[in-house]
């Protein structure tokens, strides 16, 4: 987490985040590192379906047609936060945490995170074995690691 706090602050950038699966786990360990004011600017918990659509405008049809746990609904989210927040960078996450949900082509441990910029965003599909903390808590660790990469890869 340091290496992001250090990127962001060099840069001068801001982030906000909006996430599903992992419950508000990721805006804490972000804002846990002292100075994070500085370029955090908030989080969304968008748990359920009508409020993913309500409150980050995730069109319905999309979650519907897709599911919640896709890249589509991933990217939306974190294009959405970044409008909403008006940040430089935003990120998103979205999965299958268990013991409930999932499917064949999507199991439990399945979780899509996506980063936003005003010129783009990407989303990447990732699994986990393991309980729903072991999940979620892998999930945090490796959106971190997805924001870093692609904000060094961009400056």
């Amino acid at each position: 987490m340091h290496l992001l706090h250090n990127l962001l602050l060099k840069h001068s950038s801001t982030l906000a985040v909006a996430e599903s699966f992992t419950s508000g786990l990721l805006s804490s360990k972000i804002s846990s590192v002292s100075g994070s004011s500085s370029y955090f600017k908030g989080g969304l918990v968008v748990y359920q379906n009508s409020i993913k659509s309500d409150v980050l405008s995730v069109p319905m049809s999309i979650i519907m047609e897709k599911t919640e746990v896709s890249y589509e609904v991933a990217k939306e989210m974190a294009v959405n936060t970044l409008n909403k927040f008006n940040s430089d960078y935003s990120i998103s996450t979205t999965g299958y945490a268990g013991p409930n949900g999932g499917n064949k082509n999507c199991p439990i441990g399945t979780f899509f995170i996506a980063v936003a910029c005003r010129r783009e965003s990407v989303s990447k599909k990732f699994f986990f074995k393991g309980n729903r903390s072991e999940i979620t808590n892998y999930a945090v660790e490796q959106a971190i690691l997805f924001l870093f990469n692609y904000i060094k890869n961009k400056k």
